[in-house]
């Protein structure tokens, strides 16, 4: 079925296989709009929640292994008491009405920092015009986790003029290699060479549990997140070495459970120490017969493996709701809760 594109579009019928598709394409038009900064600093704080924090933690993550600046994302309704005057604080929020990032954004200009907001639109840039603050405006109508090129390469672009870091740069050189990626994933690439595919029919009608180390845990985010939204199956993350002092002993020393499926994220960049923690892990949940899927994310260095192994944790989770034929677009739970919340 899967190699069935026809099949796929019937399902689909949202396209979000089409929003998917254009990661490339939305980071080189973010990536090539001109952003004039004047003031930079040491200390960066990126508020958003969802969809909209996932390039967030990309560029936080390549910031604190690139450059002596801290950096932090925040999922929260307030900040940390370390924000103050000399911090860069990036309030980013897709639709511009998430409740949460607004009074990120809005305790950010009680406490003097210099703010820098990335939206489609809504309240968020209301605010931004009203209060003449610099912010980005990217093209909207896409489902905030759709959007991840245009809001990772519109901040990239923002910390790379302040001058904190080189990530704009890396991620542009990087295009033609998540080109590649999507063209292995893509439908029209046939089961026997698409690694998302052959992925998604070993997770279908499991509960996957996924892990990576530190080093690209953006990616292991990400792999669960989408498998939450767009296959609608409960799907948990966790990070090495940290799981191997809790979560090792419910999977080793408790009750089987059949359904539960440990997926382990391995890419190049791991190494040294971290990759010894990676390999004796997986060997043991191999041993005790818990039937691992180990996926390798492609690329030379972790900004690399991370990028990719987005795409195919993408594509993994659009397959998986071809398989539970499921439309991946709507999200009608958290619709509910955001009425809840007024």
């Amino acid at each position: 079925m899967l190699d069935d594109v026809d099949a796929l579009a019937k399902v689909d019928g949202s396209g979000m296989l089409r929003q998917m598709a254009a990661l490339a394409d939305q980071l080189e038009t973010s990536l090539s709009v001109e952003v004039d900064i004047e003031r930079g600093g040491e200390k960066l704080c990126i508020c958003g929640l969802g969809g909209s924090a996932m390039g967030a933690d990309v560029l936080c993550d390549h910031v604190l292994r690139s450059s002596r600046a801290m950096a932090s994302v925040v999922r929260d309704v307030t900040l940390p008491g370390w924000v103050d005057r000399e911090t860069l604080v990036m309030p980013i929020s897709y639709s511009g009405n998430t409740r949460e990032t607004i009074a990120m954004y809005e305790e950010a200009r009680r406490r003097g920092a210099f703010v820098v907001a990335i939206t489609s639109g809504g309240q968020l840039k209301r605010l931004s015009e009203k209060h003449g603050g610099p912010h980005i405006i990217v093209p909207p109508g896409l489902q905030p986790r759709a959007a991840l090129g245009h809001l990772l390469g519109a901040a990239a672009s923002v910390v790379g003029a302040a001058g904190m870091s080189t990530i704009d740069t890396d991620l542009r050189a990087l295009v033609p290699s998540i080109r590649d990626e999507l063209s292995a994933c893509a439908p029209q690439a046939h089961m026997a060479g698409n690694p998302a595919k052959q992925l998604a029919t070993r997770l279908h009608d499991r509960v996957p549990f996924i892990y990576s180390s530190l080093t690209v845990r953006p990616a292991g985010r990400r792999w669960q997140t989408q498998i939450n939204e767009n296959s609608k199956m409960l799907c948990l993350y966790g990070e090495l070495p940290e799981a191997d002092h809790n979560q090792i002993v419910g999977w080793v020393d408790g009750a089987r459970r059949p359904r539960c499926c440990p997926v382990f994220l391995t890419a190049g960049s791991d190494h040294g120490m971290t990759a010894d923690i990676v390999r004796a892990t997986i060997s043991i949940f191999e041993d005790f017969r818990l039937d691992p899927v180990v996926a390798h994310l492609p690329g030379g260095t972790a900004l690399e493996n991370i990028m990719r192994g987005i795409v195919l944790g993408d594509h993994v989770s659009y397959y998986l709701a071809i398989l539970n034929a499921v439309d991946p677009t709507p999200v009608s739970s958290i619709g509910e809760l955001k009425k809840r919340l007024g």
